[in-house]
């Protein structure tokens, strides 16, 4: 049943709907702190009740009345992406929790381990609206503003972007049009996405840097006469300042910074001022050195998250995205009064380019693995790596943990399912690991690509 025919819950949708995305602008710092204050408390009673939470909060001996406010935060023990994994099914949502009316959504390993987690509608809703808002930063509407979004809509029980077509757009469409809305998926030949974009006209384009950058190369060589957009919004890898100009002096239009993820949703966007602003009303963002310390302004640390909304698997104290950023005390000018990060660091993550001209972000390519896996009913595999030695040449290396009795079998599978995904003439190898590969001492990128700029330009065109 479409939960909005529910007179209650749209309802209460419309007023989150009616007071969520203005509180960037219409609360100052003071008051934001008040309201995070509130959601925490409330945020903690709920994870209380997931047996993960409530046995990491005995055992460090806290209770949700010790927690007054984001003050106290420090108090909670935090969670790694471990836990989520060993917790999933049971233990990371509430025990009368009706997972036949939630979505499964995971993070696609692009870290090198996939993670599952729960989301329900009002949770998926709630995640939008952050998105509305960056429309409405940018002067945009969701009703009315053309927008594509490229993403991975290839396996829709495990990727964010189809849960939010299929479930929010697909429960919206009786009330509204969304004809303003492109989905397309990320694995389709560069020239394909900017053909159909072609016809589209966007006025906000959202998709993978390196995808950007595809199409980029194809804008100045003369293709996409029509895909003119305002806005493009980059997101999933880091964008550095060459490629943002590249990316700028071919569509003409400013390229703006979204830093969101499966578990934290949208975490901060770039206003036109070229701010990072932090959701923190949506989530608090903590920056921790290795010793669990919080770090100065403008030190990097590795991200902490705690989601401040309840509802499906619950975020709090999260350690699991494994990206390094700084925070800034300054403020922007543009009218939200929402704090800054000040940069984003360690998500430099190469992307698979093929000799078609189709490109695989980090985000996309682990999904075959995690199919065969899940085929041979497996979770020895502790990490996985992928070399692009040549354009058409793919090392897979994976580590696994002792006890897997069928390792040869599960190898075949994940080399067929790539074989499949990338098609006939490009080589691929699988092989076990006792360690992947490591950069710069510690690292160990999801992607390593070994293609310099000329090979990548020519598959490109």
């Amino acid at each position: 049943m479409n939960p909005f025919l529910n007179p209650l819950f749209s309802a209460k949708i419309l007023w989150h709907y009616m007071t969520d995305i203005n509180r960037a602008w219409k609360l100052n710092p003071e008051e934001l702190k008040k309201y995070q204050d509130r959601a925490l408390r409330k945020t903690v009673r709920y994870a209380y009740t997931t047996p993960l939470y409530r046995r990491k909060y005995r055992e460090a001996g806290i209770h949700p009345d010790d927690i007054h406010g984001i003050d106290d935060i420090k108090k909670l023990p935090l969670i790694t992406k471990k836990d989520l994994i060993e917790g999933f099914p049971d233990d990371i949502v509430p025990v009368r929790y009706k997972k036949e009316n939630a979505y499964v959504v995971g993070t696609s390993g692009s870290s090198g381990r996939p993670m599952q987690m729960y989301k329900d509608v009002e949770y998926i809703m709630i995640e939008a609206l952050a998105g509305v808002r960056l429309l409405k930063a940018y002067g945009m509407h969701w009703r009315k503003s053309r927008i594509t979004n490229i993403g991975d809509f290839s396996v829709p029980k495990t990727t964010d972007e189809e849960c939010l077509k299929k479930g929010l757009m697909g429960n919206l469409s009786p009330f509204f049009s969304l004809d303003n809305y492109q989905n397309l998926y990320t694995g389709e030949e560069t020239k394909v996405l900017m053909e159909k974009m072609d016809s589209f006209r966007p006025e906000l384009l959202i998709a993978y840097t390196s995808v950007l950058v595809g199409l980029a190369t194809l804008k100045m060589k003369g293709m996409g006469k029509n895909v003119n957009p305002k806005y493009i919004v980059s997101s999933g890898e880091v964008l550095d300042e060459y490629t943002r100009k590249y990316i700028e002096e071919a569509f003409n239009a400013k390229v703006l910074n979204l830093y969101a993820t499966t578990e934290g949703g949208t975490i901060a966007f770039e206003c036109t001022r070229g701010n990072l602003h932090i959701n923190s009303d949506f989530v608090h963002v903590e920056v921790l050195d290795k010793d669990g310390n919080e770090v100065g302004e403008n030190e990097f640390g590795s991200i902490v998250i705690t989601r401040l909304f309840p509802g499906g698997t619950p975020i709090v104290r999260y350690t699991g995205l494994n990206d390094i950023v700084s925070v800034s005390n300054e403020r922007c000018d543009c009218g939200m009064n929402t704090p800054l990060l000040k940069n984003l660091e360690g998500r430099k993550k190469d992307a698979i380019i093929l000799p078609d001209g189709r490109i695989f972000p980090p985000a996309t390519v682990p999904m075959p693995l995690a199919e065969a896996a899940e085929k041979l009913h497996t979770k020895k595999i502790r990490r996985f790596q992928f070399v692009q030695k040549k354009i058409d040449d793919i090392e897979i290396r994976v580590e696994m943990e002792e006890g897997e009795k069928e390792k040869e079998k599960l190898l075949d599978e994940i080399r067929k399912n790539y074989e499949k995904l990338f098609g006939e003439g490009v080589k691929v190898v699988v092989k076990e690991v006792e360690e992947v590969e490591k950069v710069d001492g510690y690292m160990k990128p999801l992607v390593i690509s070994k293609l310099d700029s000329k090979v990548i330009e020519k598959a490109l065109l």
